[in-house]
Order: structure tokens, then sequence, then C-alpha cells
């Protein structure tokens, strides 16, 4: 929308689902409230938190749930070793293996060009060197040719016909 920001906005163009003005202002003032007493609290309990300290210290259930909560735990190794690895696992094997080397190679490249060497071969096969065979090859090939120029009005929306006439000009000048 071009005219959003603009100074004046018609009624009709206005967005309804603006948050500062749906919600009441007690809600607006969360984050100041918050703030202020977070700092007065922070600001009191620092004398009484030197004492605590000394308190914590000394005694021998707090030295003990200390070093208790301070000693590594190793969740990071047994979430490796479990879950992560195994994940990667199956991410080389399904996605890499089964999909990049396997499905897409041979749809992709190899297959295209295993589809092309056998085609290429198949059509070798038809080379018999009978004059009515290559009569009838050139008898479908006109058959076609009518019939697409006949049918071109309906297809040339489909069809881009600019490589097809590089490839009729280009057909014309072959290095054999």
């Amino acid at each position: 929308n071009f005219w959003a920001n603009s100074p004046f906005v018609l009624p009709k163009n206005e967005i309804l689902a603006e948050s500062e003005f749906a919600a009441p202002t007690i809600i607006k003032l969360i984050p100041i409230l918050f703030s202020i007493s977070g700092a007065s609290v922070a600001y009191n309990v620092n004398p009484v938190a030197d004492q605590f300290q000394r308190a914590f210290q000394t005694s021998l259930f707090c030295n003990r749930l200390y070093t208790f909560f301070n000693k590594r735990w190793f969740f990071d190794q047994v979430l490796n070793d479990f879950l992560v690895r195994s994940f990667l696992r199956f991410g080389y094997e399904v996605s890499f293996e089964a999909l990049d080397k396997g499905a897409i190679e041979i749809l992709g490249p190899y297959g295209i060009s295993y589809t092309f060497r056998r085609l290429a071969e198949r059509i070798s096969k038809l080379q018999s060197g009978f004059v009515y065979h290559y009569a009838f090859a050139m008898l479908l090939g006109s058959t076609l040719f009518v019939t697409f120029s006949r049918m071109w009005d309906s297809l040339s929306s489909w069809v881009d016909n600019r490589p097809s006439f590089i490839w009729i000009v280009s057909s014309f000048y072959n290095n054999k």
C-alpha cells in the first residue's frame, strides 16, 4: 500500500489491528514497572547479599548444594551421543545418499545421458538401407510438419518459436 505512511489516511484504508491503540494503559506500563521494581530490589538486596554470602559459604549444606550445582553433568555429551549423532546419520543416509547421490543423479545428469544414449542406439537400428524405409520416414516427417504448421495458431501460445527458428537455420549450416 503506497499511501500507508502518509500523514492522512482515509478511514477505509485504516488498519484496525494496531496494538498501541488496542491495549489498555496498565498493560503498556508493565515493562517500566518491572524495571523500577527490579532496580529497587537490586539496590536494597546488595548490602544484605554480603552477609548472606558469608553464611552461605560457611554452611555445610549450602556448600554441598553449591558443589552439586557447580559440577558438570555431561548433558551435552549425552545429547550429542544419543540424539544428535543419530539425527546426523539419518540425514546423511537419507537426504545425501538416497536423494542427492541416488534419485537426483539417476533422474538428473546420469539418467538423461543414459536415456539419450539408448534413444540414439534405437534410432540407429532403424537405418536399414532400404529406400522405401527412408521414403516412409520422409512422408511421416512431411505429415508432421504440415500438421504442426496448420495447428500453429492454437499451439503458438504454448510454444516459443525463436528456438525452433534457430534450430532450423542451424540445420542448414551442418559441418558434415
